[in-house]
C-alpha cells in the first residue's frame, strides 16, 4: 500500500461530525506555515490526509466555501492554500485577466479577496490554539530546559506566554512552581519581569521573556545590528533568538507591523526585520 492509499484508508478515522477533515492550520495551530513539521511526522501525515480529503470534496465553489466556513479562518500565510481549496482547477475568477498565479500583484488581489470573505485573518492561530486548551500545559512538562523549549517549541511556548500574560492581567492567577531545571525562569514567571538580559545567552533570555509574558526587541535593549550573528546554533545570542521568535510568532505583515509600531523600531532595525522576516 503506497502512502496515498494509506491516507485514503485512514481518512475516515479523522473526520468530524460534518464529515470534514480539519484544515492543517486548525489541526496544528502551533505549526507556522513553513515549519519542517509539515515535511515530517504528524504534520506531513495530516497534509497527506488533507490532500486526499480535498480530492473527494465536490469541486463547486459553494461546497468548498461552506467547508472553509465550518472551520476557523486561516492565517494570512496560508492564503495560497485557501485559494487552492477554492480553485482546485488552478484558476479562479480573479485570474480572468490572465495574471500569473505566481505574480505578486495577483497574489495580493487574492489575499485581499480572501480577507473580505473572512476566510483568512491576521493573528488567528493563537485563538485557535487557545480554544484547544482544556488545561494550560506548562512548557516544562515535557522535561525540557528553558533553552530547548525556546529553541525547538518556540511557537507553542510563545502561545503559552501570551496566555500567561492574559491570566496575569486578570489578577487571579497563581504562578505554578517550576522544576529545578527551570529555576532561572522562576522570577520572571512569578513577577512578570524578565530581569536583565545577557545578549550572549539568547535562548535563555528569550525563555525568561516568555515566562514574563513579553518579548522585548533588541532595539529596546540597546543592542546593535552588529550583534546579529546570523546563527541558529544553540549558543545563539539574543538578536538571533529574537529572529527565531519572529519567524514563529508572526503569520502576516499586519501583525508584525503592529509589533514594530508598539516597540518604536528605528529605521535600521525595520530594514533588518524586513530582510529577516519577509512577508509578501
Amino acid at each position: 500500500m503506497d502512502w496515498k492509499e494509506s491516507c485514503r484508508s485512514r481518512l475516515g478515522e479523522h473526520l468530524d461530525a460534518h464529515g470534514d477533515l480539519a484544515p492543517p492550520w486548525e489541526r496544528f495551530p502551533d505549526y507556522e506555515r513553513h515549519t519542517i513539521g509539515w515535511r515530517m511526522g504528524a504534520g506531513e501525515d495530516w497534509l497527506g490526509l488533507w490532500s486526499v480529503f480535498l480530492e473527494q470534496l465536490p469541486p463547486d465553489p459553494e461546497a468548498r466555501i461552506a467547508y472553509l466556513r465550518r472551520h476557523p479562518p486561516a492565517p494570512i500565510s496560508w492564503a495560497d492554500a485557501v485559494h487552492d481549496v477554492l480553485c482546485p482547477t488552478g484558476r479562479g475568477e480573479d485570474d480572468d485577466d490572465g495574471g500569473d498565479e505566481d505574480d505578486p500583484a495577483a497574489a495580493a488581489r487574492r489575499r485581499s479577496a480572501l480577507l473580505e470573505q473572512g476566510l483568512i485573518a491576521s493573528d488567528v492561530s493563537y485563538s485557535i490554539w487557545l480554544g484547544q486548551q482544556n488545561d494550560l500545559r506548562s512548557p516544562w512538562e515535557g522535561g525540557e530546559t528553558p533553552e530547548s523549549a525556546a529553541r525547538y517549541n518556540t511557537r507553542a511556548f510563545w502561545f503559552w506566554s501570551r496566555r500567561v500574560a492574559e491570566l496575569r492581567r486578570g489578577g487571579e492567577w497563581t504562578p505554578p512552581a517550576v522544576p529545578e531545571t527551570w529555576r532561572a525562569c522562576a522570577h520572571a514567571l512569578a513577577s512578570g519581569d524578565a530581569g536583565p538580559v545577557d545578549p550572549r545567552e539568547g535562548l535563555l533570555s528569550l525563555a525568561r521573556m516568555f515566562c514574563a509574558g513579553q518579548v522585548k526587541a533588541p532595539w529596546q535593549l540597546g543592542l546593535k545590528l552588529a550583534d546579529f550573528a546570523d546563527s541558529f546554533d544553540d549558543g545563539m545570542g539574543y538578536v538571533d533568538a529574537f529572529r527565531l521568535w519572529g519567524m514563529s510568532a508572526f503569520d502576516d505583515a499586519h501583525h508584525l507591523r503592529r509589533y514594530l509600531e508598539a516597540t518604536r523600531a528605528p529605521p535600521g532595525w525595520e530594514a533588518w526585520v524586513a530582510e529577516q522576516l519577509p512577508f509578501d
